[in-house]
Formats: structure tokens, C-alpha cells, sequence
């Protein structure tokens, strides 16, 4: 192979190493008892393609099949939902698990592409050497970047960072053509260049529609570059630049007016308006260079003509739009809130800050998403300033600017850390390659294929292989090891949302799943939907999962829509679930017209913290009303214990870890009847299905055990309910909400008690119990088994009730709790 090709095998390796972390590790994850996609939004690119398909070349602009029951406008760009669709159609996959095998290998396909427009912008950046090192890093860098390519993540955030890469080197590809041909406007080779970069970000933008802010960051690089002109050559900056502007503009427009309002984050005339004020201004900034000698006559000096102009058009932008636009203006400063999350979304785990994920500073997530390149990438930082200060390079520019835009954005949100991925990549390539230079490694490389090895220093190539080692070896031993397990739903949701498409009323449900819908003439009111339909309610994290596998409505669902809130009063996933009593979520439920509601041992321990900081509205509110605070869980011959401090734990005794004591209010929450209760102390719920037991050896299996343990010490009794058996349930449960069956009648006591033994799918029996006051000698109480129903949980003996020393017996069907039957039985 000739001289000039050498970087090819390199080229090649990088791909194989991605294919091979990104395909063979996961493998076994996603293709297990169905092709199980992973995460959460991955399922909704699934439900988008699916019904794309069935009415190509049209897509969902509009879905009210989730945010029940208002539906909303989808974000989710063109792009990825056309692309797996055509692949579908072409390969003859084109539903269930025949599509979903095909769509886990697309982020795939921009994982491995990624290694070409990495190495394009790193050779046309500094040097071919550069641009293979950053090639084979891309490939492996682990952490989000790679969870975000891996097999089985078919999102959006993979082809996010492939097209900005594929823009800025296809740019600076444009930028060196410009500046080596005499007359670029009549060069062919130099307009085609700077088209393919206007292409590459149109795909950029049809991808994610926050990308608009690139075109605000490559004319906030123009400007920087004519401000410093005295030091740069610009040749070609503005002109590259408005081209390749111009024409992702033409790429955008079709899909502009998806959303009848202005959004950051969905398709509307929003981003394209940044798009043409950015042409604008670029056609200013070649205004302002022909009308430099006017500057000079005014006694200007020429290199403050952009100074000045930049500043005055600053000034002006912000006063005209502050007057004639301010929600745009507000849009455009709300920019920057990317870097400050507040309240609930702080519990989301993506958009927690970087370096402060466990609420200190700490580089370790820097290991785990980067490996060793984000500390070489720190060093090449550094290297990339002190080239710009001796060379003036406008690309090296561009690329420092790039750098500490990315940099900002990871600080404020950890999820961009898969785009910080490319500039570690990059930085760390250029301070490797500095360093084997220094150390004549590739004088020794050459010398030894050539055979004329001489002069060569061991002690150098010993080095130079050491720093080689010391990037590529940590990075790829994390990366192969994080891709080896891919999220997602776990075998024991899977199967409750099998079961619930399978046993739920389905009216029209899976005709309505695959039709096009007209939007909603008012998102504040429910849509009007033509046939019967009711709500699943559960935690937001699961919305996609119910649409796209169950077929259902979720009214809460992972675009943060739906949680709701209690400090404003807004109905929704959080406010119901940490509801003290009945009539709360009652209202919640009838507002949101809520029929099954589905709970998981997550939403009961780990993430019932996100549920109360949503609900309150920050964290410390949360941690106020809803727990005592942290005990050290002990172990000791004898069992396990509780110790408030460390001096209570016993002598000779393991502590275990600390656990957060849920305090009263807690136990009072709707989530906390349903799943740990399994509904005692509710009249209108019943447990229909659970899956799989949790597994007691698990954290989470551990935390269901010990709350069980406090409710029966500490609250059965105050709460006039029978105690719980302390063992693991379901994994996953599915509620009915129902009317319940009211039993009334007189009573000789202060109190009536019911209780009837009920046994799940699963073969476990637990009590259901509840309570009522009697007032004035009567009682009314309300209950929701039935011993004839068609569920699989049933009631196994006849309900007991009990007031002071009477008790009698009664017995019930699915029709008797469904439309609330009344029964009056006399306890006197």
C-alpha cells in the first residue's frame, strides 16, 4: 500500500473495535426473551418507525397516545425515524421483534461511521497522525457516548454527535479548500465543500432541533475571528459559513412548521428564524468588510471596524427584540438555563451536573465516561491554546472555542457528556501525537520499516509505548467492560405489559396505535379521542415502555410530561403517588381519567425520592416530609437491625450501609399503600397482576423487607390495618382502579374492621385490611376484591368484618366492586 494511504488499516481497526464493543459485548442483553431495546426513549423512536411505516412517507407529528389525555407534539426529529424506517422496509422487518432486531443496530452504524468524520476533522485540524489516534479513541471511548451507540439504543443522541462531527470537519474541511484555491467562488471543488458541510448540518438539525444553537456558535466563531482579523487569516470564513448555514436552512424548512408555536427543542419557525438571523448577520459582517475604508474616513481605526459593529449590533439585537420580540429574546437567553437544572429535574440523572453527581466535587465521573483521554484531553487543552497563540490558525480557533462550549455544557448537565466524547477524542489525539514526536517515535517507526534502524533511544520508544498503554488501554478496559449490559425493561416488566395489552379492556386500542392523528385544537383541554379510553398511571421513567409494548395511554411519560406537582397544585404522576389520602389521588385520577395504575419496586425505594422532590419541589422539602433521615442497617447472628448512629449499632455487629427511614407521611402516600400494602387502607384499588418477586438478596429486595418491618412496629396498629407478611413481592404490580363495593349498616363500636386473605398470580397470599370510624351508630365502609373475578389476584376466603364482638362474613364478584355495589350488613 503506498505511503500516502497508511492511516487506512488504522481506520479500519477503529471500526472493528467499535463494531465489536458495541455488537458482540451487549449481545446477550438485547437479544434475550424478545429483542429488548435499551432505555426508555429508544421505545418511542420503536412506536414513531412503527406507525411510520404502516403510513409512509407520513409520521406522528402529533401523538395522543401519550400524555394522557391531552397527547402532545413529539420533539423527535425526521431523521432517525425515516432512516429506520427505510432500512425496515428495505430489509422486509417491519414490525414486533422482526423491526426491533433491526433497529438495535442502528446506533450501531453511527458509532462506526463516526471514526471517518473524526479522523477528516482531526487531519484537517493539526495532521493525519492526530486525526488516526482520535479515530481509534472515538471508537472506545466508554461512558455515555458509548451507551448511546451500543446495540439496542436506537435514540438520537448517537447521530446528534455523528452529524456535528461529520459538520465541523466537512467545515473545516471547506475552510482549508477556501483558503488554498485563488478564486473559491468559481471553484467548484470549493462551493461542492462547503455544500456537503450545509448538508451534514441539515441532517444535524433534522436530528435535534436544539442544534439551531450551532449556527449561533459557528457565527459567534466568524465574528471572534474578524474581531481578531489583525491575527487571523478569515479568507473564507464568512463566505463557508453563510453556505453552509444556508443550506441546512433548506434542509430544515420542510420540517419547520411541525409545532404551532416557537420551542427550543421542537420543529418550528423558531430555528429557522436563528438560522436566517445568523445569514443575516453574516451578510452584515461582508457588509461591514467592504465599508471599512468609510470607517477609516470617519476616523475609525480599520481593526475596530468589527469591534464596534459587533457591539453596536449587540446592543440593538437585544433592545429591538426586548420590544418587538421578548419571547424570542426570552428564548434565546433561556438558552443558558442548560447549565443551571433546578428543582425536580435535578432527580433526573442525565441532566445532573458533571462533576457534582454525588453532591461534591469529583473527577470520577470523568474516569468513568472518558477513561484516561479526559486527562491526556486536558493536557492537549492546553497544547491546543498555546498552538493558537504561536500559529493563529483560525480552525485551531474554532476547535478551542468547540472545546470550552462543550466543556460548559458538560459542567452544567452530565448528559452531554457523549458529545464532550468527540472533544476528548480530539485533544487527546493532539497531545499524544505532540509527545511521540518529541520522543522520535515515529522517526523510529520509520527507520524500522525502512530497515535502517540507528540512533534509536530506548528509553524514548519505552516511553513512548508507556503513554500509548496509559491512554488506550484504561479506555478500552472500562468500555469493554460498561458494554456488556444494556438497559432497558427488565424481564419482569416485560411481562406485566404483555399482560396488561393481553387482559385490559381494548376497545380500539391497537387499530388507534398505528393511525395518524389530527392535533389537538387546544393542548390544555383532553383531546377528543373517537373512541372509549382510560389512563395508566405510573412514574414517568415508564410512559414510552406502556405505549410501545402494552399499547396503552400513560399519562406520564419520559419527556417530563404528566409528573404533575403539589406546591402548584397540578395533577399528575407525582402528585398522586405521594398523596396522603384517598381523596387526593381520587381527584387526581378522575381529572386525569386514570383506570390502572402500575408500580414497580423502584418507584417504592430508589426513585421514590424523585417522586417527592417533584411533588415539592425540591429536595429538601422532600427529605422533611417524607423521611426520618439515614440508619445504619447492622447484621448480627440473631438477624438484621436498624441503629439511628453508630454508637447504638451492637458490639460484634456488621453494618450493612445506611437506608433512608421512611417517616409517618410516607406510609400514608398512595404509592406506599399500593405496593407495600398491596392496598390495605384503600377503597378503590385493587391489585390485578404482579410478576416475578424481588429478589430479598437485592438492595431493593433489602429496603421492601425493612419497610415492612417498621409498618408493622411502628403503624399497623395506628393505622388500624392488619400487619404485612415481611417478604418480597412483585417486582412489578398492576392496580385497578375500581368504585368498590360499599358495606354499610349500624354498628356498637368506635371502629369497623374488614379483612379477606387474597392470593396472586404468583401464588403469594397476603391480608388486605381496612378500617372505618362508626358515626352515630352507623358505618360505611368500602373494599375492592372480589372472590368471583376473572383476574388472576382474587380474594381466597370471604371478606370478615368485625365490630367490637360481632362478626360476620360476606362474599363478592367482579360486578359488585366494578360498579359499586351496596350492601348493607347490621354488626349489632
Amino acid at each position: 500500500m503506498k505511503k500516502n494511504y497508511w492511516y487506512i488499516p488504522f481506520l479500519a481497526l477503529a471500526i472493528i473495535i467499535s463494531l465489536y464493543i458495541r455488537i458482540v459485548n451487549p449481545w446477550n442483553s438485547i437479544f434475550t426473551w424478545t429483542v429488548r431495546l435499551g432505555g426508555n426513549d429508544p421505545w418511542y423512536y420503536y412506536r414513531l418507525i412503527e406507525n411510520c411505516i404502516h403510513n409512509f412517507p407520513n409520521r406522528i407529528w402529533f401523538d395522543p397516545f401519550t400524555n394522557y389525555p391531552y397527547g402532545t407534539y413529539t420533539h423527535f426529529g425526521p431523521f432517525l425515524v425515516y432512516l429506520g424506517s427505510i432500512i425496515a422496509i428495505a430489509t422486509g422487518h417491519t414490525q414486533g421483534e422482526a423491526l426491533r432486531s433491526v433497529l438495535a443496530f442502528v446506533p450501531v452504524l453511527a458509532g462506526a461511521l463516526a471514526v471517518l468524520p473524526m479522523y477528516l476533522f482531526a487531519s484537517q485540524t493539526f495532521n493525519k497522525r492526530v486525526g488516526v489516534i482520535s479515530a481509534l479513541l472515538i471508537a472506545m471511548i466508554p461512558g455515555q457516548y458509548l451507551q448511546r451507540s451500543i446495540l439496542g439504543f436506537n435514540d438520537h443522541h448517537c447521530w446528534e454527535t455523528f452529524w456535528m462531527i461529520t459538520t465541523l470537519a466537512l467545515y473545516t474541511y471547506a475552510l482549508n479548500v477556501w483558503r488554498s484555491t485563488e478564486y473559491p467562488l468559481k471553484d467548484r471543488k470549493a462551493i461542492v465543500s462547503a455544500i456537503l458541510a450545509g448538508i451534514a448540518y441539515g441532517m444535524y438539525l433534522d436530528t435535534w432541533a436544539p442544534s439551531f444553537v450551532f449556527a449561533m456558535f459557528l457565527t459567534t466563531f466568524v465574528a471572534v475571528s474578524l474581531i481578531l482579523e489583525r491575527f487571523f487569516e478569515t479568507k473564507g470564513l464568512i463566505e463557508v459559513t453563510a453556505i453552509t448555514i444556508g443550506v441546512s436552512s433548506l434542509l430544515y424548512l420542510p420540517f419547520a412548521f411541525k409545532t404551532p408555536t416557537f420551542s427550543t427543542t421542537y420543529y418550528t419557525p423558531f430555528q429557522l428564524l436563528i438560522l436566517l438571523g445568523c445569514l443575516a448577520l453574516l451578510i452584515l459582517f461582508k457588509l461591514v468588510e467592504r465599508l471599512k475604508p468609510f470607517y477609516t474616513r470617519i476616523g475609525v481605526r480599520e481593526h475596530l471596524a468589527y469591534p464596534i459593529t459587533f457591539l453596536s449590533l449587540t446592543i440593538l439585537s437585544i433592545a429591538l427584540l426586548g420590544i418587538l420580540a421578548p419571547q424570542v429574546l426570552n428564548m434565546i437567553i433561556g438558552i443558558t438555563g442548560v447549565i443551571q437544572p433546578k428543582g425536580g429535574a435535578l432527580t433526573i440523572a442525565e441532566v445532573q451536573p458533571f462533576f457534582f453527581m454525588g453532591g461534591t466535587f469529583s473527577l470520577a465521573p470523568a474516569w468513568i465516561h472518558f477513561g484516561m483521554s479526559f486527562f491526556f484531553g486536558f493536557l492537549g487543552f492546553l497544547y491546543l491554546c498555546y498552538l493558537l497563540y504561536r500559529k493563529r490558525e483560525p480552525k485551531y480557533l474554532l476547535t478551542l472555542l468547540w472545546c470550552i462550549v462543550m466543556f460548559i455544557a458538560l459542567w452544567g448537565q452530565n448528559r452531554f457528556a457523549y458529545y464532550f466524547a468527540l472533544v476528548c477524542a480530539v485533544t487527546s489525539g493532539l497531545i499524544l501525537d505532540f509527545l511521540l514526536e518529541k520522543l522520535r517515535f515515529y522517526d523510529y517507526i520509520v527507520q524500522a520499516l525502512e530497515n535502517k534502524i540507528k540512533d534509536v533511544s530506548v528509553t524514548r520508544v519505552v516511553l513512548s509505548v508507556l503513554l500509548i498503554v496509559l491512554l488506550f488501554y484504561p479506555t478500552f478496559a472500562l468500555a469493554n467492560e460498561q458494554s456488556r449490559y444494556v438497559g432497558g425493561p427488565n424481564k419482569e416488566w416485560w411481562d406485566a405489559l404483555t399482560w396488561l395489552k393481553n387482559n385490559t379492556p381494548d376497545g380500539n386500542y391497537d387499530a388507534y396505535y398505528y393511525q395518524l392523528y389530527e392535533p389537538s385544537p387546544d393542548l390544555k383541554k383532553p383531546y377528543p379521542y373517537p373512541f372509549e379510553t382510560y389512563g395508566i398511571m405510573s412514574w414517568w421513567d415508564y410512559g414510552h415502555w406502556i405505549e410501545a409494548i402494552a399499547h396503552r395511554m400513560p399519562n406520564a411519560n419520559p419527556f417530563q410530561q404528566g409528573i404533575g406537582n403539589k406546591y402548584k397544585e397540578v395533577p399528575g404522576a407525582s402528585w398522586f403517588f405521594t398523596a396522603f389520602t384517598e381523596n387526593e389521588s381520587k381527584y387526581i385520577a378522575e381529572k386525569l381519567n386514570v383506570k390502572y395504575v402500575i408500580s414497580d419496586v423502584e418507584m417504592l425505594t430508589g426513585k421514590y425520592y424523585a417522586m417527592a422532590v417533584w411533588a415539592e419541589g425540591s429536595l429538601e422539602n422532600a427529605s422533611k416530609i417524607y423521611y426520618e433521615g439515614p440508619w445504619l442497617v447492622y447484621v448480627t447472628p440473631y438477624g438484621m437491625g436498624l441503629a439511628p448512629t453508630i454508637y447504638e449499632v451492637p458490639p460484634n455487629a456488621k453494618v450493612v450501609g445506611p437506608i433512608n427511614i421512611p417517616s409517618e407521611k410516607w406510609y400514608e402516600t398512595t404509592e406506599a399503600k399500593l405496593h407495600l400494602l398491596d392496598c390495605s387502607g384503600l377503597s378503590h384499588y385493587r391489585l390485578i397482576y404482579e410478576s416475578q418477586p424481588v429478589s430479598q438478596l437485592s438492595w431493593m429486595g433489602f429496603q421492601e423487607t425493612i419497610y415492612k418491618q417498621i409498618f408493622n412496629q411502628k403503624y399497623a396498629d395506628k393505622f388500624g390495618l392488619k400487619p404485612v407478611n415481611v417478604t418480597t413481592s412483585g417486582y412489578v404490580k398492576i392496580f385497578e382502579r375500581v368504585k368498590g363495593a360499599k358495606i354499610y349498616g349500624k354498628a356498637n363500636a368506635d371502629t369497623v374492621t374488614v379483612e379477606v386473605k387474597v392470593k396472586t398470580n404468583q401464588g403469594r397470599i397476603f391480608t388486605y385490611s381496612n378500617a372505618a370510624k362508626v358515626v352515630n351508630g352507623t358505618y360505611e365502609i368500602v373494599v375492592p376484591y372480589a372472590q368471583d373475578t376473572s383476574y388472576p389476584v382474587k380474594a381466597i376466603t370471604p371478606y370478615t368484618i368485625k365490630a367490637g364482638n360481632v362478626t360476620k362474613t360476606f362474599s363478592l364478584n367482579d360486578e359488585d366492586v366494578k360498579t359499586g355495589k351496596e350492601i348493607r350488613i347490621d354488626l349489632i
